[in-house]
């Protein structure tokens, strides 16, 4: 079964909040944002009866899809308030152990969930802060913009953490880039942060033009 087909599964057997404005009301909220969440980091899907659904299969997913979605996707979707977070996250922890009770492998079975969940939480704070300062950076640079030859936007892993520069290898992007910071950004980045960017090349350095999600990279 696909991905979306457990979730309705699921959602059918274990009622939660009715959500309107979803895509997929028929998940519930808690779900409804995972699966777009998902989709969002890339897992296959398609237009099925005029809304998007998930293909890919539960062994599809990764730790840092998780990743993505606790520190990055639930702040920036309207999601802030902390009884909320921990409702949703309760939700979602319930939908894996439901799986797992129904013998369903997926791709975090060998991963201590509740751990993993608390740790992610834990590093929200930081990332958000981290994305607030690069969204600062880039308003920064289009105050008094450069001339930019080329612009590249992609989810960029930090690679490499050199005094102020900083080498990062985007999901579509061949070349390695090289991005000097202001010094009161780097003490929140971290080696394998995925970083939401669009970057323009002067053809003497690399800038930042515009900056959004960040979450930490896990195994």
């Amino acid at each position: 079964m696909t991905l979306y087909e457990l979730m309705n599964e699921y959602a059918r057997t274990n009622p939660g909040e009715p959500v309107s404005e979803s895509r997929t009301p028929e998940l519930g909220n808690s779900l409804s944002l995972l699966h777009s969440s998902l989709m969002e980091c890339g897992l296959a899907s398609e237009e099925q009866a005029g809304a998007p659904r998930l293909t890919a299969k539960p062994i599809d997913i990764e730790p840092s899809h998780l990743s993505h979605f606790i520190v990055a996707y639930l702040p920036f979707n309207s999601v802030t308030e902390k009884s909320e977070i921990n409702h949703v996250l309760f939700d979602i922890y319930s939908f894996f152990t439901w799986l797992n009770k129904k013998n369903i492998t997926h791709g975090l079975a060998r991963t201590n969930l509740s751990q993993l969940v608390k740790d992610l939480y834990s590093m929200q704070d930081r990332c958000l802060r981290l994305s607030h300062m690069l969204d600062n950076e880039s308003g920064r640079v289009l105050n008094d913009p450069p001339g930019i030859h080329n612009t590249v936007t992609d989810f960029f892993s930090v690679k490499k953490i050199d005094g102020d520069l900083i080498s990062l290898k985007g999901r579509h992007q061949d070349e390695v880039v090289r991005l000097r910071l202001p010094s009161d950004i780097l003490p929140l980045i971290q080696l394998n942060d995925c970083l939401d960017l669009v970057l323009g090349d002067t053809s003497e350095k690399w800038v930042v033009l515009e900056a959004g999600q960040v979450y930490p990279q896990v195994d």
